[in-house]
Formats: C-alpha cells, sequence, structure tokens
C-alpha cells in the first residue's frame, strides 16, 4: 500500500467571480499534490465553494436572485477556473451538499458540544461581512476592518459559542514545538503572538433571520445555523468523507498541507486546530501561509480596474506561461506582483529558450541524422560528469520540494535547462553529425535522456509542458525515482517533433490623448517631525486608545493612538517619535486627533519608532527632497510604501533619516510601518 499525501486548498467564497489570487493557490496547492504524486504517494486534494456564508446572501440579494443560484453560477465558475489552471483536485466538495457535506459538520458540532465546549450567549460586537468574523474595537485600523477596509457592522444577538480559551496553552505548545508547523517562519510567530496575547471564545453560529435561513442548522435548535468559520472549515474532513465514509477519512486524515492566503491565518491555524481537539480528531501536519498578489505594484480593487481574470490570461497566453509566471515571479510565501509584461518576458526570454529550443532542436536533429531513433551512447568521462552534476541539480529540486519552497524548486529546474542547453551548445552536435556521427549520436543520446528527466521535472510545475515532452519522445511519463537514469534506450523511435512555446509578441497600447489624472501621495507630500510626548493619558470612551500630547518645534499637538495594549503609558512617557503632522485631523470616539505617530508592526508586535534626533527635526528619505502637501487624508498616506528591513525604516526603497541618523528599530528585524 502506497503512502498517502493529502492537502486542500482554502474554500473559497463564491460571492463572485475568481481572481489571480485564487489562481496562485490553486497552482502552489497542484504542484505539491503533483510532486507527491511523482513520489509515488497516493494524493488526495480537496477544494470547493464556499456556499454558507452571509456575503453570499447579500451578494444575492443585491442582484435580485435567490442565494441557491448564485452559489450553483459562481461555483461552477469557480470549478472551471480550477480545471483550466490544471488543479489536479480528487473532490471539489460544496457546503450547500446536504448529503455529502453537512453530516460531518453536525457530527463535528455535536462533538465538541459533548466536550463542553460550546454554549450560548447573547453577544453584541463589530462584524465584518467579508471576513465573516466579529472583531475588537482595537484590532481594527481606524475604525476599518485590517483586510478589507470596511467598517464593520455592530451586531447584537444569541449566538452559540466556542471555548477557544480553554486550547490557549495547548495550541502554543503545539505550534511553538512544530507539532503543528505553519511556514514561514514570519507566520508562525505571528501566530503565536496572537495566542500569547490571550484568547477569546468566538461565536460559532448565526441566527436563522440574520442567515436568511440559509446554511447547516446547528444540531438540536432549528433557530440557529452553524457559523461560517465552523462550517467551512469542516470542508476539509468532509471532502474526504467524514460523516459519510469513514474508511476513506481514516485513509487520508491528518492533511499534510491546508495551503491558505495570510488573511485567513488565524482562523486555520487557531481556530481549527482547537475544533479538532475539542472532536477529539487529529490535527494537520502543516500549514502552508502565502502571501497576496498586486497588480502592476498596486493592489487589486474593482474601483482602480485592475483585477485580472485568470480565464482571460490563460485564452490569451496559455495556462503553462500564466503558472510559470506566477510560480517564478511571485514568492512562494510572501505578497508579489503581476504583470503582462513579465508574463510575455519570462516566456520569451525563459520557456522557449531553456525548455522549448532544448527539447526542439533535440527532437529535429535526431529525427533529421538517426532517422528518427534514440542513437547508441558510449559515455565519455565528461558526459559522465556532466551526469553527475545533473544528478545534483534533482537533488536542489527535491530538497526545495521537500521544504515546499516551490519557487525555488521551479529556479532549480530551469537551473537543469539551461545545463542541457549549455552541453548542447558546448559539444556542437550540428558540427559533429557531420565530422564524428558516432560521437554525434552519444551527445544526442545524452540529450534525449535529459529531455526525459525534464519532463519528469516540469509535471508538477507546468503539466502541459510535460505531457507535450513525453509525447514527442513517444513514452508514458515516468516517475520522480526514474530521474537522472538512462532508460531512454537507443534504437527507441521516437514522436514527431512540436514546438512547445511560442514567442508572444507584444501588443503595441493604441495612443491616447492625455488625461487629467488624479496626483498620488507618495513620500515627498508627507510632513514627518520628529515630537516628544509630555503626557499620556486613556481615552474617556475607548479602553484600548490612548489620547498623547506631543511637543513638536511648533508647538503643542494632541494625537489619539491604538497603544494601549502593546506599551504601557509610563513607558510611552518621553519617548521621541515621529508624527505625521499634515494628517487630516480626524474624531477617534469623540477625540481629535491632529496627526499620526508611526510604529512598526510585524504580526502582532507593535513597536514606536523612536528616532535619535532633536524635537522639531524633519523626517527625510535619502536623496528624496521633501515637498509637503498642506493635508493629506490617511488613505493617502496609507498608500506610501514604509518597510524596516534589518532593522532600518524606509519609505519607497529610501532609508528614512532625522538629522544624520538613520531610523532603525531596536525590536523588529523586519516588518511594515504604519
Amino acid at each position: 500500500m502506497s503512502e498517502k499525501f493529502y492537502t486542500t486548498t482554502a474554500i473559497p467564497y463564491v460571492n463572485a467571480a475568481p481572481h489571480i489570487g485564487h489562481a496562485l493557490e490553486f497552482i502552489q496547492t497542484d504542484v505539491l499534490a503533483r510532486y507527491q504524486r511523482l513520489r509515488g504517494k497516493d494524493v488526495a486534494l480537496v477544494t470547493g465553494a464556499d456556499e454558507n456564508s452571509l456575503k453570499n446572501v447579500q451578494a444575492a440579494e443585491k442582484r435580485g436572485i435567490s442565494v441557491e443560484e448564485l452559489c450553483s453560477e459562481n461555483a461552477a465558475i469557480f470549478r472551471k477556473m480550477a480545471d483550466e489552471i490544471g488543479l489536479s483536485y480528487t473532490s471539489f466538495q460544496h457546503t450547500s451538499d446536504k448529503e455529502k457535506h453537512w453530516p460531518g459538520v453536525q457530527k463535528l458540532w455535536e462533538l465538541c458540544n459533548k466536550n463542553g465546549d460550546v454554549y450560548k450567549k447573547t453577544y453584541r460586537g463589530l462584524y465584518c461581512v467579508g471576513c465573516e468574523a466579529f472583531y475588537e474595537e482595537g484590532e481594527l485600523v481606524e475604525g476599518l476592518c485590517p483586510e478589507h477596509q470596511k467598517a464593520p457592522e455592530l451586531i447584537e444577538e444569541e449566538n452559540y459559542f466556542f471555548k477557544l480559551s480553554n486550547y490557549q496553552e495547548k495550541l502554543e505548545k503545539l505550534i511553538e514545538s512544530d507539532e503543528l508547523k505553519v511556514i514561514p517562519e514570519t507566520r508562525k510567530n505571528e501566530v503565536l503572538s496572537f495566542i500569547r496575547g490571550g484568547l477569546k471564545d468566538f461565536s460559532i453560529s448565526r441566527s436563522v433571520e440574520r442567515a436568511h435561513g440559509w446554511g447547516v442548522p446547528v444540531p438540536g435548535d432549528e433557530n440557529q445555523i452553524e457559523y461560517v468559520w465552523f462550517d467551512a472549515l469542516g470542508t476539509y474532513i468532509t471532502g474526504i468523507g467524514y460523516g459519510i465514509d469513514d474508511a476513506e477519512f481514516e485513509k487520508y486524515w491528518p492533511a499534510d498541507v491546508h495551503v491558505i492566503g495570510k488573511g485567513i491565518l488565524r482562523f486555520h491555524a487557531i481556530y481549527w486546530p482547537a475544533m479538532l481537539l475539542s472532536a477529539g480528531l487529529p490535527l494537520p501536519k502543516t500549514i502552508f501561509v502565502h502571501g497576496y498578489i498586486t497588480v502592476d505594484g498596486k493592489k487589486m480593487s474593482k474601483s482602480l480596474g485592475n483585477i485580472v481574470d485568470p480565464f482571460k490570461l490563460i485564452g490569451e497566453f496559455g495556462v503553462d506561461p500564466v503558472r510559470y509566471c506566477l510560480l517564478s515571479e511571485v514568492p512562494t510565501f510572501e505578497d508579489g506582483d503581476f504583470s503582462e509584461r513579465v508574463l510575455i518576458e519570462k516566456n520569451n526570454n525563459e520557456l522557449i529558450a531553456n525548455i522549448g529550443n532544448l527539447v526542439n532542436r533535440t527532437m529535429v536533429f535526431i529525427k533529421n541524422n538517426f532517422e528518427g531513433k534514440v542513437p547508441f551512447g558510449e559515455l565519455n568521462v565528461e558526459d559522465e560528469k556532466f551526469l553527475a552534476e545533473q544528478k545534483e541539480v534533482i537533488g536542489k529540486v527535491e530538497n526545495a520540494m521537500d521544504a515546499m519552497k516551490i519557487k525555488d524548486g521551479l529556479q532549480h529546474v530551469m537551473e537543469f535547462g539551461k545545463n542541457a542547453n549549455r552541453y548542447f551548445q558546448d559539444n556542437k552536435p550540428w558540427e559533429l553529425v557531420k565530422s564524428d556521427k558516432v560521437r554525434g549520436g552519444v551527445v544526442l543520446y545524452v540529450l534525449a535522456n535529459q529531455i526525459k528527466d525534464l519532463g519528469i521535472l516540469c509535471e508538477p510545475y507546468l503539466p502541459g509542458t510535460s505531457a507535450g515532452i513525453f509525447k514527442q519522445l513517444g513514452i508514458e511519463a515516468k516517475k520522480w525515482d526514474d530521474l537522472g537514469t538512462l532508460s531512454l534506450e537507443s534504437e527507441h523511435v521516437l514522436g514527431e517533433p512540436a514546438i512547445l512555446f511560442s514567442k508572444i509578441e507584444k501588443k503595441e497600447k493604441p495612443v491616447e490623448k492625455p488625461v487629467e489624472k488624479k496626483e498620488e501621495v507618495s513620500f515627498v507630500d508627507l510632513d514627518l517631525e520628529v515630537g516628544e510626548i509630555i503626557s499620556v493619558e486613556k481615552h474617556p470612551d475607548a479602553e484600548r486608545l490612548y489620547v498623547e500630547k506631543v511637543k513638536l518645534g511648533d508647538g503643542e499637538r494632541q494625537v489619539v493612538s491604538g497603544l494601549v495594549e502593546h506599551i504601557s503609558a509610563k513607558e510611552l512617557m518621553g519617548k521621541k517619535v515621529i508624527i505625521v503632522k499634515n494628517l487630516a485631523p480626524a474624531k477617534l470616539r469623540g477625540v481629535e486627533s491632529e496627526g499620526m505617530l508611526l510604529v512598526a508592526e510585524e504580526g502582532e508586535t507593535i513597536e514606536v519608532l523612536e528616532p535619535e534626533a532633536e524635537v522639531g527635526t524633519k523626517v527625510l528619505a535619502q536623496w528624496i527632497k521633501s515637498k509637503p502637501k498642506e493635508q493629506i487624508t490617511f488613505k493617502e498616506f496609507s498608500k506610501v510604501k514604509f518597510r524596516v528591513r534589518d532593522w532600518k525604516v524606509s519609505a519607497e526603497g529610501r532609508q528614512l533619516i532625522a538629522g544624520k541618523k538613520l531610523i532603525k528599530t531596536r525590536k523588529l528585524s523586519d516588518g511594515k510601518v504604519c
């Protein structure tokens, strides 16, 4: 019986059509699954559609159709995208499926309830429909959800709650010890910081009235619907038979890897394992957390009109160039940028050069000079040395993929292709077939087997390319253990040569008449100044906010900040800080704030920036001349890219200075500034 491997994508909401961010996650998950299949494992990959969320109800109302119609329509689009992008899923699970999904999540509820971790109470809180989650006031940014930049709704109703607080110590130990592994390390630290801040019980149901009767009924209570996270997370077990097929479930569970975006980390690394612990079920082994995609340097949004449609991309450029661009350009675990320009360049300069030309030249040479049969090979010392070096590259691919470093693995695949191309050029088979045909045959024998190995290496990343290579070679696709062997034997009859990648011509955009554009705010528009905190008081109507008086070069200002949970009033007193002076005044819970105090942030860790300069000193960026605007909004300020890297604070890639000294952090080596 072969070893199993079970992986999942996140289960996307189907209130709208998929975008390129969904495609990236599907592709990353697919790479992991295909790699493990090549290694001979029995692989299950579950994806699906989260149909029981409140945002689906609202989206259906907006369009004037039933929720069932909306979910059916959009789930079909997600499934089509999964098919077109090449996701090799074994189950596409619908959370509205009463036969395959509901029994399992209701069973999960009952087990948690039996363990004493479910209770009912009336709750009043701030609810973000986009996140399907309640937020504490201190978690909001200027009163907005940090993920969706929208003000949450104030909700009051009777719900069921899960005793998450019971699992604080256990979860911390599991994650700290890597028994439940969270990758990358920065996300692990983020989760641990959140846990150590104190876990609070969370709502796991909604009223039938608020949910419009849509969703999984709470067992034993006809007036309540299971809360979306309790329901949707259960897809990871119902997708392999939990509640209806015990043998299938026991065969694949626990999951080896859950692939998710960073915005839903808390729910997967804290809520989900706590629910499983309560139900007495094994925990997943790894939570793989990827970042977000920007487009041409900007966050995707409907207002900017830059949401990228994966169907359009695949239709225009082909699926493997799209997969290659996303996997090679976007860091595996961090945010990354996408542009069609880069996709075209990578297709034309990397895929064609390192794979397409190698395969085509080798196939054509063998067809024209050896009647389309793999020639005889008697290797010399240099050939053996070259093949040994290529085995080392294969080892690099394997090491990267075992660590789930997908981008690194792909880079080594391309290294393998470059090396094979260099072998081709160094040995000059176009000359050898005329002057020394026997030696020319040896070189092409080696190259034919290199192409075979490239077909295997490409399978996880570029499955269509891999299939095309094996079709030209005229053999069945080989598994991972065939790598580095000369299994493509002499006299084997090859298939017909074919072009794997065609050059993409850049489209010239029509010349448009210049239009007046609203000037975007950059660092030069900011007025940053060193100040000193001379008084600190708690906000009269918000327990998580301070009201500080700050001494600046031209007088005093009042600033409101959400630092109560991160630093004591005593520690703040007398600190040198950086104030955004030209930020438009705003009332925060009834108290006016005349600026903003800058802090560094990584996960749940906050550090106040403390410049080593006199009060009134302007904070500048190296080699940028400052021309502050009279006033900017918080939204405009948030578009300026600040960063902490290697303890140094920068803006738009330039290091910040106050006087003659760089602005540096003391606790955080990396993070963002807000």
